[in-house]
């Protein structure tokens, strides 16, 4: 409930699936890559663990504050070659684009009434996508480059969609379209 965080070491925001990528390598030499079966294997599990728990993270430290402020900037940077934000299709475009119902900026990471959570399955590629994977997907519908699931851009983005759940309780995995 406390994820993703900021990690002063790495100077960055980290979330469950890097944790875990890091953690395994440091404390048993495993390789779990981010979006591989098995991270996401492990990630589902922590999030499940967690379900009916309170989202915790931190908002007010000042390395927290910069990522949340730079990740609420970057959803509102248009890019790509159809130039648009994020706030643009969750926000702007009264929700409905290519025919599909788009969930708010809240609850795009944990549950709430309308939105689903994540890591969910996705029905229409028959997988189960991280949150990460959901921002990498959204790159290539607008047609920019998608950046690498570990990207700090990434992560600044997660903590502050999770911010703004913040209260709100776990229920993970979820399912979508």
């Amino acid at each position: 409930v406390s994820m993703p965080r900021y990690e002063a070491r790495l100077q960055k925001v980290i979330g469950v699936e890097e944790f875990v990528t890091r953690h395994a390598r440091s404390t048993m030499g495993d390789t779990l890559l981010m979006q591989s079966p098995d991270n996401i294997d492990l990630s589902i599990y922590l999030r499940y663990l967690a379900n009916g728990t309170p989202i915790k993270v931190d908002t007010t430290s000042k390395d927290s504050v910069a990522a949340i402020r730079r990740g609420n900037a970057l959803m509102r940077r248009k890019i790509g070659q159809l130039n648009f934000a994020c706030i643009d299709c969750h926000s702007l475009a009264n929700k409905w684009v290519r025919g599909q119902w788009l969930a708010e900026s809240r609850g795009q990471a944990v549950f709430n009434k309308e939105i689903t959570h994540f890591p969910t399955f996705r029905t229409s590629h028959s997988e189960i996508w991280d949150l990460r994977k959901r921002f990498q997907w959204c790159n290539v519908a607008i047609r920019a480059n998608e950046l690498p699931p570990d990207a700090v851009e990434y992560g600044d983005i997660e903590l502050a969609l999770t911010a703004l759940n913040q209260g709100q309780k776990v229920n993970a995995p979820g399912i979508r379209n």
